[in-house]
Order: C-alpha cells, then sequence, then structure tokens
C-alpha cells in the first residue's frame, strides 16, 4: 500500500500489509493562528483529528506480543454519535501545602510491655459476732436439810448466808387441805398437783385475767367490791401457776439476779403457794405491776388491802421485815386466801403466815 497523506499524517503499508502510521507536526502547527505571539493559547483540535484517526487503526507491534496503547479521555458531547474529546486546560497539578493532608506513616511501635494483672487480694470474711448467752448461775451446793421435825421449834431459812434447802412433800398437800398447806424453802408440793375447780377471776369484777379456785370467789368478790368502793380499785397481776409455769418463772430471776438472789425473790418450782390456787399478786387498777413499785403497800389500793383484807379472808404472806421467818423477802402484793376465821386468827396473834402453820402440821 501506497503511503498516504492526510496533512501532515501519513499513513504506509508496513511489513506486508499491516499499517504504521507515521506522524509529524510541526510545533508551530500546535499553537492557535488567533494568539498575536504564535505561542498563545494552544489549539487542539489537530491534535484531536490525529487521535480520531489513530483510534481506528489497529497498531500491532509484534505478533504476540501486543504493545500497550494509552486510550485519551472521553467526554460525554451533546451529539450521540461520537464522543468529544474537552479541549479544557488541564489545572496545573497542586503543591501540597502545609495545610494539605497527609496521610501520616504509622511510627514503628515496639513490642507492647505486658501490664502486670494485679490480682485482687483476698479479703478475710468479716467475723460475725456470736451472741454470748446470758449467763445463767450455776446453783450453788447448798446443805441437803433433813425432813423437819414436826413439833419442834419452826424450822430455819437460812445456814448461816445460804439458804436451806430441800424438797420434802408438805405433810398437808390434799385439795382438802388448802387452809393448812405449808410452804417454803423446804416444804413443796408434788409437781402434779392441779387443783380440780380452778374457775376464771373475771365473774367477781376483779381486773385482769388468772385462774383460781371456786372456794374463794364468794369472798375475793366482796373484797373487790369493798376496794372499789373506798376508791382504792384493785387488779390481778398473777394467780395460779402450775408446777412448770413456777419453773420457767424462777429460771427468769435466776438468768436476771444470779441463783442465789432468786432464792430470796421466787420460789423454786413446787414450793409456790400460786400453785395451791389459793393465793395472787395484785395492784392498783390501771397502776404498773406492784413489784415494779417502791412499796406498793403505801399506795392508797395496796394501803387498804394490808388493812382490810383479812377481814374477807386474805392475808400477806411475805410482810416486811419477817424473812428470817417466811424465807421470802417483802412481798407486799402476794395474798394467801385462808377463810376468815383463820385470817382473824392470824391477823390477832401477830404472827407471819408459815409462823402460823407451823404447829399445825
Amino acid at each position: 500500500m501506497a503511503p498516504v497523506t492526510l496533512g501532515r499524517l501519513r499513513i504506509a503499508a508496513v511489513n506486508g500489509g499491516q499499517r504504521k502510521v507515521v506522524v509529524s507536526v510541526r510545533p508551530r502547527a500546535l499553537h492557535s493562528r488567533r494568539s498575536p505571539t504564535g505561542l498563545g493559547r494552544p489549539s487542539l483540535a489537530p491534535l484531536a483529528l490525529l487521535l480520531v484517526a489513530v483510534a481506528g487503526c489497529a497498531i500491532p507491534v509484534a505478533a504476540g506480543n501486543p504493545a500497550p496503547t494509552a486510550t485519551p479521555t472521553l467526554l460525554a458531547a451533546p451529539s450521540a454519535t461520537a464522543p468529544v474529546l474537552s479541549t479544557a486546560p488541564m489545572p496545573p497539578p497542586a503543591t501540597p501545602g502545609p495545610d494539605s493532608a497527609r496521610v501520616a506513616t504509622p511510627e514503628p511501635t515496639g513490642t507492647p510491655t505486658p501490664t502486670p494483672v494485679s490480682r485482687p487480694k483476698r479479703t478475710p470474711a468479716p467475723r460475725v459476732p456470736v451472741a454470748t448467752p446470758h449467763p445463767v448461775a450455776t446453783p450453788t451446793p447448798v446443805p441437803t436439810a433433813p425432813p423437819p421435825v414436826l413439833g419442834g421449834p419452826l424450822p430455819v431459812c437460812r445456814a448461816g448466808a445460804v439458804p436451806v434447802l430441800s424438797d420434802v412433800i408438805t405433810p398437808h398437800h390434799g385439795y382438802a387441805d388448802w387452809a393448812l398447806t405449808m410452804l417454803d424453802t423446804r416444804y413443796a408440793l408434788p409437781a402434779s398437783y392441779v387443783p380440780p375447780d380452778l374457775e376464771p377471776v373475771s365473774p367477781t369484777g376483779l381486773a385482769g385475767s388468772g385462774q383460781l379456785r371456786a372456794l374463794v370467789m364468794p369472798d375475793l368478790k366482796e373484797m373487790v367490791q369493798a376496794a372499789k368502793a373506798a376508791g382504792t380499785p384493785l387488779q390481778v397481776f398473777s394467780a395460779y401457776r402450775s408446777y412448770a409455769y413456777q419453773a420457767s418463772v424462777f429460771d427468769g430471776w435466776v438468768a436476771r439476779d444470779g441463783w442465789t438472789a432468786a432464792l430470796d425473790a421466787s420460789a423454786r418450782p413446787g414450793h409456790s403457794e400460786h400453785q395451791l390456787g389459793t393465793a395472787m399478786d395484785v395492784g392498783s387498777l390501771g397502776g404498773p405491776a406492784p413489784w415494779n413499785v417502791r412499796d406498793w403497800a403505801t399506795t392508797k389500793a395496796g394501803a387498804w388491802m394490808a388493812a382490810n383484807a383479812w377481814h374477807y379472808g386474805w392475808v400477806m404472806s411475805y410482810p416486811a421485815g419477817s424473812m428470817a421467818l417466811t424465807c421470802y423477802e417483802y412481798e407486799p402484793w402476794h395474798y394467801r386466801y385462808v377463810g376468815r376465821a383463820a385470817a382473824a386468827a392470824l391477823h390477832a396473834s401477830g404472827e407471819t403466815l408459815r409462823q402460823w402453820l407451823w404447829p399445825q402440821q
């Protein structure tokens, strides 16, 4: 094929039919003729024609080893027939300034030093304080008294400073012997002693609760009414107590005051007159427990009972200043029923109940 000249583009046949493009472009042809200096704004129209022509030709360089060709960047033109190369000037490459974003090159870091893991110190569990039980005094060994000799002198309550204790069943321990039964630190009732005729005290008009034997109720009712009429109404704080209940009462005194002191203030189970069902602890209506009063006998109700109870068959078992005779401390609230006749005789004798009962054992 003969060379074909297209403007400054010449195409010749090379290597047996393959085409070779020879481009010859003068430098001044690349500049616009409109520029007064000839070096004005470059015109890209000839170059565009050149590239279009080249694009239509296959330009293999060597068989089997095609050379890569650069493909011009095309911009979409209004016409859909052919793309048009942009003639807009390419902006100059930006010179990176101090504020340009740069990709930070990661600095080499050394092998991290393992941080020692602190193991929590084992805190010992707090000791929970164990409540120490209230010490209960161990009973002090005391001489075991032999059975009293009936008809002899009144048995003593103490051997020096130690109470004389024994558990002799009292001679008069039948239910019908209630007026003659003697109870102290030596004489006792059997644990099985339970009066068969216990009744509530409330029908008598006496405030409070509890039970007493039916045989005391008539005189108890009259006494309660007389005290009320005198302006000194009464209230019962303790009446019949079983053997077991008295045991818990005594244990309470031991826990609070100790064994020796408890023997002076409370009777051991079986030795309490409350088990007879004919004794009670009485106080002022609406007032505190009489044992919480300094001397209940000095109150209006206490004074009335001390002066008038015997008229109704009731006597104070443990009067003031007579512990050596009664074996127990002064209790102005504790009264026992012995019947009107016996109470009158006892009141006339001036003796304590224990002194009066002893010769009758």
